[in-house]
């Protein structure tokens, strides 16, 4: 899918879901796929497999927030509603989470292993 040197982790050490539910809109209701989940699922995707975070995205239902939406969900961690916005700046405000994220759950797996 895409041109980088990376194997994802089998295991993940958690997932990033993010809602790409699309309305069939007959009543002019917000959806995430409206505004733009789907491609910002692929340019999150992109940027994780980039950067080697051993995460993975999840394209998954409403998660009933479709007028704040897209709706990011951290497993365990923050839930990030970008009211529309799906700019580069959002984006790597999404990727701090997930780098965040990403070291508290190394630092902690770090301190079990500890003598």
């Amino acid at each position: 899918m895409f041109e980088v040197d990376y194997v994802p982790a089998v295991q993940p050490l958690f997932n990033v879901r993010l809602c790409i539910n699309r309305r069939l809109n007959t009543d002019n209701l917000p959806n995430c796929a409206g505004r733009g989940s789907r491609e910002l699922a692929d340019r999150l995707e992109k940027q994780i497999i980039a950067e080697g975070l051993p995460t993975k995205v999840i394209r998954g239902p409403c998660m009933n927030n479709c007028a704040i939406g897209p709706n990011i969900k951290i497993q365990a961690g923050d839930m990030l509603n970008l009211n529309s916005d799906v700019s580069d700046e959002r984006l790597e405000a999404v990727m701090v989470s997930i780098r965040a994220e990403v070291k508290k759950r190394q630092t902690a797996a770090g301190a079990d292993v500890a003598p």
